[in-house]
């Protein structure tokens, strides 16, 4: 059966016709007809790979400064066009976030997706076609057609308002967009300050006390738990990495500040007061080790700790050494002196002047 006169127009859910509309047999049948013509041209294979999968490959480009979660977004799109994933990072000399540091980031979120840079005057064109023949441009803008078109790859929009972060926006208050902001990304823009010095001199508390002020984290000592005062030789080596990598750690928690029980200068002085000596690597990494800000717990307060572990001379002297260190390697640091909420107000006034 067919209609005689087909309909001109298809408006919402109306039927313009020149003649009576059809009858609701008539539209049976007409559907009938479809679906049988439909199915005898259909084979499962037309459904193609689940998602992400195949030979399929898509590319999403960017200058990542920084890398939010926009840009986490476009990318498991991408993801979920192609099982091969390629981010294409534009660089250029003056960029604020070195090239690396964004390149690590994206290796860090994106375990498996390709990453590769194009430096600025580069021709995206073929520096993207030098390393992958894309079947998806994954974009949060338009882009220019002729460009497409020379890639060979079909343009995915994505609503940009979906996520709405950008990078100029993060820049300018990277805090104020701080929900945006992928763990590393954090770690990166957060303000490191190591309250430094003696045993018994309050640090712990003043760290714990700064966080909360902060409302931020706080980095325990790892000797602490790892080793106790009278550390072994061959524990340094343990407790120097365990100090880094909480540190790594607890900083992609931070939100503006993170503050530190220690660092690796004072392992390696501890390490030196014990034994005389520390392990080269060790000392290498405590000069390149840096902070924003060191506040250094002065020993004019009494010992508290068990009789055991009170040694005056060794205390003086390794106070008079840290500060002594500070001063050598040119580090910004604040003497902290008094009572325990003095010391606590003097560093609250210094974390602020380093905030602005």
């Amino acid at each position: 059966m067919t209609i005689a006169q087909p309909p001109t127009a298809w408006y919402g859910s109306s039927f313009v016709y020149y003649d009576d509309p059809p009858t609701a047999e008539e539209l049976d049948a007409a559907a009938a007809q479809a679906k049988e013509s439909r199915l005898a041209a259909f084979s499962p294979e037309q459904f193609g790979p689940p998602p992400g999968g195949g030979d399929a490959a898509a590319v999403v480009l960017g200058r990542f400064l920084p890398v939010h979660d926009g840009h986490r977004y476009l990318i498991e799109i991408a993801r979920a066009h192609a099982a091969n994933v390629w981010v294409f990072v534009r660089a250029g000399a003056d960029d604020p976030v070195p090239l690396a540091v964004r390149q690590e980031w994206l290796a860090e979120l994106f375990p498996g997706v390709s990453v590769a840079a194009i430096e600025d005057g580069a021709p995206w064109t073929e520096r993207i076609l030098a390393h992958v023949r894309p079947d998806y441009l994954v974009a949060g803008e338009a882009y220019e057609p002729g460009f497409v078109q020379r890639l060979g790859a079909r343009l995915v929009t994505v609503d940009r308002q979906a996520v709405p972060v950008s990078g100029t926006r993060v820049r300018a208050d990277p805090w104020g967009w701080e929900r945006y902001l992928p763990p590393p990304v954090r770690a990166w823009y957060a303000r490191r300050v190591r309250i430094v010095g003696a045993e018994c001199t309050g640090k712990t508390t003043l760290a714990k006390r700064l966080a909360e002020h902060y409302a931020t984290v706080w980095v325990p000592e790892a000797a602490r738990t790892a080793g106790g005062p009278d550390l072994a030789a061959s524990a340094v080596t343990r407790v120097a990495h365990l100090q880094r990598t909480t540190e790594d750690r607890l900083a992609r928690r931070a939100s503006r500040v993170l503050f530190c029980d220690t660092g690796l200068l004072p392992v390696r002085l501890w390490s030196e007061r014990l034994f005389g000596a520390s392990p080269e690597w060790l000392r290498e990494a405590a000069e390149q080790e840096t902070a924003d800000l060191y506040l250094f717990a002065s020993a004019e307060l009494p010992f508290t700790g068990h009789s055991a572990y009170d040694r005056p001379a060794e205390r003086f002297d390794y106070s008079v050494a840290t500060e002594r260190e500070l001063q050598r390697l040119g580090r910004r640091y604040v003497r902290l002196t008094g009572s325990h909420d003095e010391r606590f107000a003097r560093a609250v006034e210094a974390v602020d002047a380093v905030l602005g």
